[in-house]
């Protein structure tokens, strides 16, 4: 289970910089990592419909609509913090995103979203490592001075999305699945 010093650390690692063992710890790398991990933490998290982010919630209704495309508004959740409502996951809704509100003309909305997940300890491995990848690409100037370490590491990062994307994915149930009498007659 690891913690956001330790995605920090391993981060770090990726730039050959030493780990850092306190949130608190006033040198450079720990700032660094405190003014951006908050950011790629989320940003990834809104690379992929996470099964760790997932969260399902009925949403309230507003009183008058904040356009006139569709009849009703819905405002997003923000306990837990709603980061992205993917259309995926709601195939059976029609809907739009505007700011922080939902607009549908459903006269009750169920939705299924990726939450800000702030606790480390909730992530797949992969998901953390991810983290640790982007967040490795995003601190490799400021660090290390080194120009294009910053690509190189985010190529890395594209890789090891697409690994854990693969692995997440994996996890779910077989419901939609058919079979395939090509496939099956192997």
């Amino acid at each position: 289970m690891a913690s956001e010093v330790d995605i920090w650390s391993i981060a770090l690692a990726h730039l050959g910089n030493e780990p850092i063992t306190l949130y608190d710890d006033p040198g450079k790398p720990a700032r660094l990592c405190r003014l951006l991990y908050p950011g790629v933490r989320d940003a990834v998290l809104r690379a992929y419909p996470w099964r760790c982010a997932r969260a399902e919630k009925l949403l309230a209704r507003l009183a008058t609509a904040p356009s006139s495309t569709y009849t009703y508004g819905y405002q997003l959740p923000t306990d837990p913090w709603c980061l992205w409502v993917p259309k995926m996951l709601n195939e059976d809704l029609e809907y739009q995103v505007m700011g922080r509100y939902l607009l549908s003309d459903e006269s009750s909305v169920r939705i299924t979203f990726i939450r800000r997940v702030t606790d480390p300890g909730m992530f797949d491995s992969l998901l953390s490592d991810t983290i640790a990848e982007r967040l490795a690409s995003d601190l490799a100037w400021p660090i290390t001075g080194v120009s294009g370490l910053g690509e190189s590491i985010l190529k890395k990062y594209m890789l090891k999305l697409a690994e854990a994307r693969t692995m997440d994915a994996m996890e779910g149930d077989t419901a939609g699945y058919e079979s395939n009498p090509l496939v099956e007659c192997r």
